[in-house]
């Protein structure tokens, strides 16, 4: 497998000054939240600042609707205008704020307190506001929220101790639902019409299906992509749902569908040193990307995607220069025997 430096290969880099919390790519543009409070937001094609803005941190989330951006931050929401960054309005939570979501129905958020003396979170509230921040409904619950996401019947909360399983909320009513053998939420993802978990004793459940997979470890980041479910653990194993099983050093921070050498997509896997790039069908390693600190946040559209590290610095790859840079770099690799290798697989790839 070829290794190259995530430095090397990226066609833009930025820094936020504090560890990244926050990433996604939106419209042609990068949104990149930190610890401290930073949000930015730069142009993806060229690469011009458009705004930032200091607000309470760490950020935690952001979601986006009718030119606003929804950040949670501290123990508050803010609403940001899209294209100057103004705070449009803000709110106060109780406890920390953790996640952001809008949708028809307002611009939802849930926040959680936390008992330092016992070491565990001992309530949550979920949160509705309209459009202009005035609050429209809350209810609070035993649980940590570790998931805040939709499906095709609304919105759906992944839970910690101690009822674990699923929260959905209705227009005026809660509904638990148990997950039959899966232990508390650690982490979850939309994908498509489906929902994905991750839980503490290394399952990964499909909400309506079941279980999809099972690993050693507590699962760190779940993907969907069409049909297929992949999780990434602790331990650093990748594990997919087709059998396929790829083991890292260090414990999975993130994992997004990005661009591949080959012109495909392919699985990238976040790591506490770099990143790794799998195929996205057969799990086999592409490109090993080295990097000096743990990239904790990644987002992908089409053939782009970014990453966010624990030092602040935003890389992002295309897959035109990821292609090329890895071209350049085999031509000037000193050894004939190693260059031919490293040749005849990036046709290999290319081919694929």
């Amino acid at each position: 497998m070829t290794r190259l430096t995530l430095s090397s290969v990226s066609s833009l880099r930025r820094n936020i000054g504090g560890p990244c919390t926050v990433l996604r790519i939106h419209n042609g543009r990068v949104f990149a939240g930190s610890q401290e409070g930073i949000l930015a937001c730069w142009i993806v094609d060229s690469g011009e600042e458009v705004w930032k803005v200091a607000i309470s941190g760490p950020l935690s989330d952001i979601d986006f609707s009718g030119g606003k951006v929804h950040v949670s931050g501290s123990s508050n929401i803010y609403c940001l205008d899209y294209n100057s960054g103004e705070i449009v309005w803000s709110r106060e939570l109780e406890g920390s704020s953790d996640y952001v979501l809008s949708n028809d129905a307002g611009i939802w958020a849930t926040s959680s307190v936390y008992e330092i003396g016992i070491g565990d979170y001992t309530e949550s509230t979920i949160w509705r506001f309209d459009d202009s921040g005035e609050l429209q409904q809350r209810w609070t619950i035993a649980e940590r929220c570790w998931f805040f996401g939709t499906d095709g019947r609304g919105l759906v909360l992944g839970l910690g101790r101690p009822r674990c399983g699923t929260l959905r909320v209705g227009e005026d009513h809660l509904e638990h639902l148990e997950i039959s053998g899966a232990g508390p939420v650690t982490c979850g993802t939309n994908a498509g019409n489906r929902i994905l978990l991750g839980h503490s004793d290394g399952n990964v459940s499909e909400i309506g299906s079941g279980s999809a997979l099972r690993g050693a470890s507590p699962v760190s980041a779940v993907l969907g992509v069409e049909n297929e479910t992949i999780a990434g653990f602790e331990d650093g194993d990748v594990v997919s749902k087709a059998g396929w099983i790829h083991s890292s050093t260090g414990s999975v921070a993130a994992l997004s569908l990005g661009p591949s050498p080959s012109g495909n997509r392919a699985i990238w896997v976040c790591l506490d040193r770099g990143v790794v790039i799998l195929d996205s069908e057969g799990g086999a390693p592409l490109l090993e990307l080295d990097h000096g600190c743990r990239i904790s946040e990644s987002d992908s559209e089409g053939d782009i995607i970014v990453l966010g590290d624990s030092e602040g610095e935003i890389h992002l790859m295309e897959r035109d220069v990821l292609s090329r840079r890895l071209g350049d770099d085999l031509a000037t690799t000193e050894d004939d025997s190693m260059k031919r290798l490293m040749m005849d697989r990036l046709r290999g790839l290319r081919r694929g």
